[in-house]
């Protein structure tokens, strides 16, 4: 995911994650994540992609063809992880995580963070 950001208020990197906790799905390890938070949303993976994906402006040459690499990264996690999913945990400063369960029992995806004022 080298150089690969998300398009926020802070422009964050992505970053590769993993979780080799023993919990039944993705929706305990974002409960997990998130204990304590106030603001802890659990979504469709297709929350952290459509941003991108769904802004004309990241798939020109100006915008870097940033819509094609997250098409990239999407075809990647879904064609390997299952129970894939959006985790927010933040309001103003926001932690997101795209996670998804791999065949070893592990929890892999990535992680960023956004800025929402």
């Amino acid at each position: 995911m080298g150089g690969l950001f998300y398009p926020s208020e802070s422009d964050a990197l992505v970053s590769l994650v993993i979780y080799a906790d023993a919990l039944p799905d993705t929706t305990a390890l974002g409960q997990k994540l998130g204990a304590g938070e106030a603001n802890l949303q659990i979504q469709p993976a297709e929350a952290f992609f459509r941003p991108v994906l769904n802004n004309p402006y990241w798939a020109s040459e100006q915008g870097g063809h940033l819509a094609q690499k997250y098409a990239n990264l999407r075809d990647v996690l879904e064609t390997h992880l299952e129970d894939l999913k959006t985790i927010r945990i933040g309001e103003v400063n926001v932690t997101v995580y795209l996670l998804g369960r791999h065949s070893s029992g592990c929890y892999l995806g990535a992680c960023t963070h956004v800025v929402e004022t």
